[in-house]
């Protein structure tokens, strides 16, 4: 991710935290070493947590979190809408956003029951001045309930699989000969 934002394209990359890793101090400096050895600016990094990692112990996790924030990482909670956290967790810790776990994006267009759970995590989101973004999308009805949603971000194979680096240079440099606005 550092190599392509120094070649000018704006993106970022989420790690997924074990929570394991988040139950112990050595995860900052590991997230501050691979910063450092990276070169990746630290808003570009995006930490992304569990539900269930973050209630395993909540003092700990808020407390890392924290000092995690402090690196200038984006702290993401991963399959949101499937743990047992409490909504008062969302003020608690220093999330930015939600990712919303693809089993409530599989039924969007066959249950009204999924559109309604959908609805509710992303004005939550808003509420809590969070990005949501919805993991799983894998059809054009679903992309079309999200975006009448307003769900800021999406993620699925709809858009791509997983992409070696390779295939992401060949998509980055596909999207540059269509750019008509200087970066």
């Amino acid at each position: 991710a550092a190599a392509w934002q120094a070649q000018g394209h704006k993106l970022g990359v989420g790690v997924n935290v074990a929570a394991q890793q988040l139950e112990r101090d050595e995860l900052v400096a590991d997230v501050r070493r691979a910063l450092n050895v990276s070169g990746l600016d630290p808003e570009s990094l995006t930490l992304e947590v569990t539900e269930t990692a973050v209630v395993r112990d909540p003092a700990e996790s808020e407390r890392r979190l924290a000092v995690l924030k402090q690196l200038g990482v984006r702290i993401a909670i991963d399959d949101f809408g499937t743990g047992a956290s409490p909504f008062a967790y969302l003020r608690r810790f220093p999330v930015d956003s939600l990712k919303i776990d693809p089993s409530l994006v599989e039924g969007l267009a066959d249950s009204q029951e999924s559109a309604a759970m959908l609805h509710m995590l992303v004005e939550l989101g808003r509420a809590f001045n969070l990005d949501t973004l919805a993991q799983g999308i894998e059809s054009p009805a679903q992309l079309e309930i999200l975006q009448h949603e307003h769900c800021d971000y999406g993620q699925g194979f709809l858009f791509a699989g997983p992409l070696d680096p390779e295939s992401v240079e060949r998509l980055l440099a596909e999207a540059d000969a269509h750019t008509l606005t200087p970066r």
